[in-house]
């Protein structure tokens, strides 16, 4: 670890000595406020309208219908056997969309179930538990998230399965198989660390700079960005693995990976997808459990604050918006694009990772509390029932086939992306067309797939043409978008120009050609055109073609513009991302056929159990219980723990169930008992705009101190002064 120099080490001391000065002077309440989240302070008490869905019921909901081998309808059952030997299944991504089973989603979905009680390994009959195991591969010695897979792609989809593993094997301990998985997982993600330059001796910090790692060849891998907040995945991972295996190495493997985080610059967060609250976790245990000294605030933070570039991920964090009247304070995505665009997987899994934070450092009990209550409402949005026809992509099969709206879109967008698809063939001059029509343009990637083709005129007097007709949307901003192909017929230095006009006979604006098979194109189009749009597509060589005919195959063409709809439940599966621009605020899109697939998305939907898990609603409406231990994986003993968070301007007194044996309620956050030999329902009274941290404990236990911790008995309850 590096060396702090002696005078700044002096400044730390003193400046630490000055705020603990004035932290004497505070009650604990107070001072459990001084390390508020800053994005949870612009945030409403009570979110509207208040309508928190029984997150319990809807993770039962949820595997019912995923585990379902007997469901029928349209891409049902969900669930479907890899083989004939029953070792493995296959569950999609999107509901219509490919098969092949991932690490992330059926993973996901077996700790979902068991955070709400149920035994996976005899869930209907069968080990979804030890099906799991599946994804480990013996070459790389770790869990991958394809079957077959390696690793190099992407750090986060590298190092999630291994999380998600950890976790498994946390709900269903002693399995042997498991437990060398794991600790095989742990050693070689300590052994990329060395390699991406961690060292002892002399002391050197891992580089976490990169797209990914390949452990087959010990190399990072680039693919044009970075994926910084690896560190924080491995920080938990490597944790975990010391916590359960107490090999050293995994140990050393944290402190780097969390000091990795800490050095870097503030102005560049290493926020990218889902593992940086991982890291803040981590932080938090290693600060509470080996004492550590790690800026927990500054990795909260960054999972919570967007910031634009450099960021690894601009735009990206915690959603604090009102959407056309809807409170959507505490999702998590992208504040940016398109003016915001909140996923459930993301949501689901900060609240997994942040939530026992609190009980580590009760500074942020408020805050946790007040963004959960704020999330648990709005994240309703992200299910079929909380829209009408016009505000989601997939209505037709949720309503047909989906009852108890249990699966999730992939996401919500504060506002449709619209896209107005061509109405007409308008002329084709010196050519034909030779398959499909305007309509086979309207939806890109077909299955099968459909294509518009054309053809030049063979010893023609003027090059090809061919005009389509489009209908302008009323926006301010919109985009001609094509994917088209040149077909080499043999017509040596010629390509397909496109040219758009307000009028059929132009004059033309060139907008780009089509040269080969490459990219997606597009233009903005000026503000000024009204009306018809009428878009050409000439070959650019004026010579006849005389050796060959070159043929346009067009997929896809649209007029992309943002609509006045919003918010939007949708996903990227039915709208297929061409690129966004204006610092990733503005995406340019095609649509994909809705009969082909839906936006429906198992891959987020898999992880609600951990609000199912964590979330329970109490006697009074806008209070929650939250569970502090359900996703605090391999925690030290503990007796049960809740926050309770009252977002009202006046005192609530809570129903807390305490079970048959006399029970003392102690308060984390006052380190005061409430209650002492409370049997069945206690009472617990919360001021306004308050939280406590409550800890049920077994009657006539020792109150203790041992250091900065209290115990009651042998158990912490209290980590810092």
């Amino acid at each position: 670890m590096k060396q702090i120099p002696y005078l700044v080490r002096l400044l730390i001391c003193t400046a630490a000595l000055a705020v603990a000065g004035i932290a004497a002077h505070l009650t604990a309440a107070e001072a459990a406020r001084q390390s508020a989240i800053p994005r949870v302070a612009g945030m409403p008490n009570l979110p509207e309208p208040l309508a928190i869905r029984d997150w319990t019921q809807v993770t039962h909901d949820y595997i019912d219908f995923v585990f379902d081998f007997d469901r029928r309808g349209d891409h049902l059952p969900l669930v479907r056997w890899l083989d004939k030997n029953h070792s493995m299944v296959s569950i999609p991504a999107y509901i219509g969309g490919p098969r092949a089973p991932e690490a992330i989603n059926y993973l996901g979905a077996v700790v979902s179930g068991s955070l709400i009680g149920l035994d996976m390994r005899n869930h209907r009959g069968y080990d979804w538990v030890a099906m799991g195991t599946n994804f480990f591969s013996e070459e790389e010695g770790v869990y991958v998230n394809r079957l077959g897979q390696s690793t190099g792609k992407s750090f986060w989809y590298d190092i999630f399965p291994n999380v998600l593993c950890y976790q498994v094997d946390a709900l269903y301990p002693n399995g042997s198989t498991r437990d060398q998985q794991a600790r095989s997982a742990a050693l070689k993600w300590y052994d990329a660390c060395l390699a991406l330059g961690g060292s002892t001796d002399p002391p050197a910090l891992p580089n976490f700079d990169h797209t990914g790692f390949r452990l087959a060849t010990m190399q990072p891998t680039e693919t044009g960005w970075i994926e910084p907040e690896a560190a924080a995945g491995i920080a938990w991972l490597e944790y975990m693995g010391w916590v359960r295996f107490k090999d050293p190495r995994f140990k050393v493997a944290a402190d780097w990976a969390i000091q990795s985080l800490e050095d870097r610059p503030a102005d560049k967060s290493p926020l990218y997808e889902v593992l940086l609250p991982y890291g803040a976790l981590a932080a938090a245990r290693m600060n509470a459990e080996t004492g550590s000294h790690y800026d927990v605030g500054k990795l909260v933070n960054e999972c919570f604050e967007p910031r634009g570039r450099p960021q690894a991920r601009p735009g990206w964090g915690v959603i604090s918006d009102r959407w056309q009247g809807q409170d959507v304070h505490g999702l998590v995505g992208s504040t940016t694009d398109g003016g915001g665009y909140a996923f459930a997987m993301n949501t689901f899994e900060w609240v997994g990772a942040i939530v026992p934070i609190a009980r580590y450092d009760t500074r942020y009990a408020h805050d946790v509390g007040k963004w959960v209550l704020n999330l648990a409402n709005a994240a309703r949005l992200f299910y079929p029932d909380a829209h009408d026809a016009a505000h989601q992509s997939s209505y037709v099969w949720a309503t047909a086939y989906d009852e108890h709206s249990a699966i999730a879109y992939e996401g919500i967008r504060k506002w449709k992306r619209g896209a107005v698809a061509a109405s007409a063939d308008y002329c084709t001059s010196h050519g034909r067309i030779v398959q499909g029509s305007f309509a086979s343009t309207q939806a890109r990637r077909e299955v099968p797939l459909e294509l518009e083709v054309l053809e030049e005129e063979p010893g023609a007097a003027s090059p090809f043409e061919h005009v389509w007709e489009f209908d302008l949307p009323n926006a301010a901003r919109r985009w001609l978008v094509v994917d088209a192909d040149r077909i080499d017929g043999g017509h040596l230095g010629n390509a397909f120009r496109f040219l758009y006009s307000i009028a059929p006979e132009g004059p033309y604006t060139s907008a780009f050609s089509v040269s080969g098979v490459g990219l997606v194109q597009f233009v903005e189009l000026p503000e000024s055109l009204r009306g018809k749009l009428y878009v050409k597509a000439k070959s650019t060589d004026s010579v006849a073609p005389r050796g060959g005919q070159d043929q346009l195959a067009v997929d896809a063409m649209s007029i992309s513009y943002r609509s006045d709809v919003g918010p939007f439940a949708q996903g990227d599966q039915l709208v297929t991302f061409v690129d966004l621009l204006d610092e990733a605020t503005v995406p340019i899109v095609l649509y994909r056929p809705a009969v082909a697939t839906t936006d429906l998305g198992l891959y987020g939907s898999s992880h609600v159990g951990i609000l199912g898990g964590i979330i329970k609603r109490t006697n009074i409406e806008g209070i929650l219980q939250l569970d502090l231990l359900k996703t605090d994986y391999y925690h030290a003993n503990a007796y049960p723990t809740f926050l309770y968070y009252n977002p009202y301007d006046a005192d609530r007194s809570v129903e807390v169930a305490v079970g048959s044996g006399a029970t003392d309620v102690y308060d984390v956050v006052t380190n005061q008992f409430l209650q002492r030999n409370a049997r069945g329902t206690a009472h617990v009274n919360i001021s306004a705009d308050s939280a406590r941290v409550i800890v049920l404990a077994p009657s006539n236990e020792e109150l203790r101190r041992d250091g900065k911790r209290t115990l009651i008995g042998d158990v912490v309850v209290r980590y810092a002064d």
